[in-house]
């Protein structure tokens, strides 16, 4: 009996401590852009939380100034800082438990939301996906990698 006592602490143990393979920073492929990805109660969120650049390069019409969400469709937001902004939202861990789906990714570069998806390919990897569709069919996947967030400078 105390066997199987210590077996089921163990497990519940290890439930409660186990590392979220969906939570963390992860990198964009441009290696521009850094989203934080977190749990709150059963959903998961992402944040801009690094930014290559976080001022408009020379050239542009409003270089210098820190990035806005300029090109959002609805002109009430085209004015919120990228930096810190969400972009990711309503992802849920699905019935079979090997990805997270039903969300939204959204794109400050070009003002568009998706329907969105993730699927862990390893501890430092995951396929994440915007879509036209909520099935998935007419997207885009990209693989992005767990990172440190940089200090800042």
């Amino acid at each position: 009996m105390k066997k199987y006592i210590t077996f089921l602490f163990l497990l519940i143990f290890c439930q409660i401590f186990s590392k979220d393979p969906y939570v963390g920073y992860w990198e964009m492929p441009d290696k521009k852009v850094i989203i934080e990805i977190k749990k709150i109660d059963q959903e998961y969120v992402g944040y801009v939380r690094w930014l290559k650049d976080l001022k408009y390069p020379k050239g542009d019409s409003m270089e210098g100034k820190e990035q806005i969400d300029r090109n959002n469709p609805d002109k009430n937001l085209k004015n919120r800082k990228v930096m810190n902004l969400q972009v990711v939202g309503g992802l849920k861990l699905n019935k079979k438990g090997d990805a997270i789906t039903d969300g939204w990714i959204y794109d400050s570069w070009n003002g568009k939301k998706y329907y969105g998806a993730a699927r862990v390919i390893d501890e430092n990897t995951l396929n994440l996906k915007g879509s036209l569709d909520p099935w998935g069919l007419l997207g885009y996947s990209m693989k992005v990698k767990r990172v440190q967030l940089p200090k800042e400078k």
